[in-house]
């Protein structure tokens, strides 16, 4: 799946709002239809694929997580190198 592809969710929050929330970690699977409280951006091409106040959607953790997977990927601001976890609005 290309970056490009991978539609962002709905803004629910600010981005200062959110940041800003209180937050818990959660599984990758268990943020999806949660608000982000981070910042999260594939490289390539590192341009952010979720912002805090987004809602999370199914397709960009697999994405994300795909990336991590790939030789040369990382995702920016994930937890860990597998985005197995992430944070989100309490």
């Amino acid at each position: 799946m290309r970056w490009s592809a991978v539609p962002p969710g709905a803004a629910k929050l600010t981005a200062r709002e959110a940041f800003l929330s209180p937050a818990r970690v959660v599984a990758a699977e268990e943020a999806v239809g949660r608000i982000s409280a981070d910042t999260l951006a594939a490289y390539p091409p590192g341009i952010p694929n979720v912002l805090p106040g987004e809602v999370v959607t199914a397709e960009v953790v697999r994405f994300l997580q795909q990336t991590a997977a790939s030789p040369n990927g990382h995702v920016r601001g994930a937890l860990d190198l597998g985005v197995t976890r992430l944070r989100v609005v309490a």
